[in-house]
C-alpha cells in the first residue's frame, strides 16, 4: 500500500497533485483507498489487466520445452497445433532422434478431422458448432482410413471425450500415426492441442496407451504454465 506522501516525495510532486492523480486512478478502479488507513493499494482494474496478461501468455513461447520433454519421454516426433475452421495448424515440432522417425510438421494445415490434434480440438465442439463447420456432412478422406462423414466424426469425437485423448491410425498419411490432446488452461479454456506421432509400423496398442498418458501427462503440465 502506499500513501499520498510518498508518492508526492518519490516522484517529486506536490500533495494536491499527487491527490488528484491518485483520485483519478481511483475512479476507474486501478487504485483503492483503505477507509480506515487512506492509503491506497491497486484496485480490480489493476488485476484485470493483471490477469488478461497472464491468460494471454502465447502459448508457443511456452511449449517448446515441454515438446522436447514429450519426445523424450515418447522417443517420437512431438507437436503443438491450433485448430482454425476445419483446419489444423502446426505450430511447432520437435523431432525424434530415432532413425525411422515422422518429419517436423511445423507450418504445415491439414484437415482436422484427420489428425489426432484436429480431432482432439474439435471434440471441443458441440453439435450445432460442428454443423456449422461441415454443412454438407460430408469430409474429405486423404487415405482409405480416414472419417468421410459428420456423423461418422461426431462418434468417434464421443470416443476422445470419453478417452480424453484423439488417435490418428494412418487417416492424414498412410504411413503416420498419432496421439494428441488438448492443453487447456487453469480457467480450462483450450490454448491448442499437443501430439506425438510416429510411423505406423510401431504404433500397436501398447503403443497408443502408452504414448496417450504421456501426451495428457505434458498437456496437464503446459497447461498450468499458461495460467
Amino acid at each position: 500500500m502506499i500513501r499520498v506522501n510518498q508518492v508526492a516525495r518519490d516522484m517529486g510532486l506536490s500533495r494536491s497533485t499527487v491527490h488528484r492523480m491518485l483520485a483519478t486512478l481511483s475512479h476507474h478502479d486501478f487504485v483503492e483507498q483503505d477507509e480506515f488507513s487512506r492509503a491506497y493499494k491497486p484496485g480490480p482494474a489493476l488485476v484485470d489487466i493483471g490477469l488478461s496478461v497472464v491468460q494471454n501468455i502465447d502459448v508457443r513461447a511456452l511449449s517448446h520445452g515441454m515438446l522436447v520433454q514429450l519426445r523424450d519421454l515418447t522417443n517420437e516426433t512431438t507437436h503443438l497445433a491450433t485448430l482454425r475452421g476445419t483446419d489444423v495448424i502446426y505450430l511447432d515440432s520437435v523431432e525424434s532422434n530415432q532413425g525411422v522417425r515422422t518429419g517436423s510438421r511445423m507450418g504445415w494445415v491439414l484437415p482436422a478431422h484427420a489428425t489426432a490434434a484436429g480431432k482432439a480440438l474439435l471434440a471441443e465442439k458441440n453439435d450445432a458448432e460442428l454443423a456449422a463447420l461441415y454443412p454438407t456432412g460430408r469430409l474429405p478422406a486423404a487415405t482409405s482410413r480416414a472419417i468421410t462423414t459428420l456423423d461418422e466424426l461426431r462418434e468417434h469425437l464421443t470416443e476422445v471425450r470419453h478417452l480424453g485423448y484423439a488417435m490418428n491410425k494412418a487417416e492424414s498419411e498412410d504411413d503416420v500415426s498419432a496421439v494428441a490432446t488438448v492443453v487447456r488452461d487453469n480457467r480450462g479454456r483450450v490454448r491448442g492441442a499437443i501430439a506425438a506421432t510416429a510411423p505406423r509400423s510401431r504404433c500397436d496398442d501398447a503403443w497408443f496407451k502408452s504414448t496417450a498418458t504421456a501426451t495428457m501427462s505434458v498437456a496437464h503440465q503446459l497447461g498450468q504454465l499458461t495460467g
